[in-house]
């Protein structure tokens, strides 16, 4: 009888807790906070863009981002944002803009413990009576600052009129350097003059075609590495392909130049472009068309940066390079390339390939409509051609 009884005691208080309404309010608690992981996360990766005069809704407060929590998470777990396409593990970038695994593991657990802002601490105020609480924390960045430092030669780009509720456009501008004899380059840095409006950036030698900078949002400078440098001649013009994104209102954008010259007396490399471009025909309704082109080297080489140009309807990018020996390394893989949104990328160090090395680039597109479409692949390697040894 005591068996039972007891028996029918836990029947009891299971039925009893099973029964039990939900509690609606429950908290969900988190050690991740504003004042600390997902500021470093936003200065990290976010206010370039979203930032108050920025192309973006801003996301600098506590409040800005609290509002938006949920679509931020939706956007990096999905890869949508910051926008990025190279897929990490094919090259290591200088100017890489992309969320973590354990960053985005810190956004969602922040988001789901209700978004705590610090730690619970309170400005009591009692050690000097009188004296003011200190701002709320929040994500912060330098506008009109060099971030390469004072550049040795400023030129101010010609005033563009951007007009409102148009669509995004690129404009093409001259920009006459000034020099009366050759100078060596070793960075180039643009400063947008209204940030509202400006996506990317990209310059090149007028004279010569040669690809020298870029600027985008998230990485506004281009910096060799130590003993290369771009050969501008004397009587040289900058090329600036800026691209514009129109908004509701009329804007006026005049950008700044900053160039960074080596010592006359400084025996520096050159750097040159390696072009390799391809082009097709995707046929309609096709969901996978092949773009192929590639080039042999002749010397050893030191890639320093790559610009892809591709239209709309690319799928995926890769660069490859095929050594002598038959083993292929992947320089570049990206997919789901947002092309709104244009960058280049910088290696993080030189990569070095050997002569003979075969350096591919293969785009594969989608064409849904009913007309045939052009399908086209071009790549534009800066790298140092050592000089063959005899």
């Amino acid at each position: 009888m005591r068996r039972v009884g007891l028996v029918a005691a836990l029947v009891a208080v299971l039925v009893a807790a099973w029964s039990r309404p939900a509690r609606t309010h429950e908290t969900v608690t988190t050690t991740v906070l504003f004042d600390r992981e997902i500021v470093r996360i936003l200065n990290s990766h976010c206010v370039m863009c979203h930032v108050e005069g920025g192309p973006s809704f801003p996301l600098a407060t506590y409040e800005q981002v609290w509002v938006d929590k949920r679509k931020i998470s939706a956007a990096v777990i999905a890869r949508r944002m910051p926008p990025w396409a190279a897929f990490s593990g094919y090259g290591r970038f200088a100017n890489e803009n992309v969320v973590t695994l354990r960053e985005s593991q810190f956004i969602v657990s922040w988001m789901e413990g209700l978004g705590p802002r610090n730690a619970g601490k309170v400005f009591t105020n009692t050690a000097v009576p009188g004296t003011p609480a200190p701002p709320p924390v929040r994500a912060h960045l330098d506008v009109n600052v060099w971030q390469a430092g004072p550049p040795d030669l400023v030129r101010d780009l010609d005033p563009i009129t951007v007009e409102p509720k148009r669509p995004d456009d690129v404009v093409r501008t001259l920009v006459d350097v000034g020099l009366t004899s050759e100078k060596r380059v070793r960075a180039v840095e643009y400063m947008p003059g209204d940030r509202r409006v400006v996506r990317a950036a990209f310059f090149t030698v007028q004279e010569t075609g040669q690809w020298i900078g870029s600027w985008t949002p998230w990485y506004g400078f281009v910096k060799l590495p130590s003993a290369a440098a771009y050969r501008l001649p004397a009587g040289a013009h900058i090329a600036a392909e800026i691209h514009y994104r129109h908004t509701d209102r009329r804007v006026v954008d005049r950008g700044r130049l900053g160039l960074f010259f080596f010592d006359a007396r400084t025996a520096a490399q050159p750097v040159s472009d390696v072009v390799i471009e391809a082009a097709a025909t995707a046929l309609p309704h096709t969901e996978s068309t092949r773009v192929r082109a590639e080039t042999v080297l002749g010397a050893d080489t030191d890639v320093i940066a790559m610009r892809s140009e591709m239209l709309a309807g690319v799928k995926s990018v890769e660069v490859a390079a095929r050594r002598p020996d038959g083993g292929t390394d992947v320089l570049l893989f990206a997919k789901d390339i947002p092309l709104d949104w244009p960058t280049p990328y910088i290696f993080a160090r030189p990569v070095t390939l050997r002569r003979g090395t075969t350096l591919s680039a293969t785009a594969y597109y989608a064409n849904a409509t009913a007309s045939a479409a052009p399908a086209t692949i071009r790549v534009t390697v800066s790298a140092i051609v050592r000089p063959q040894r005899r």
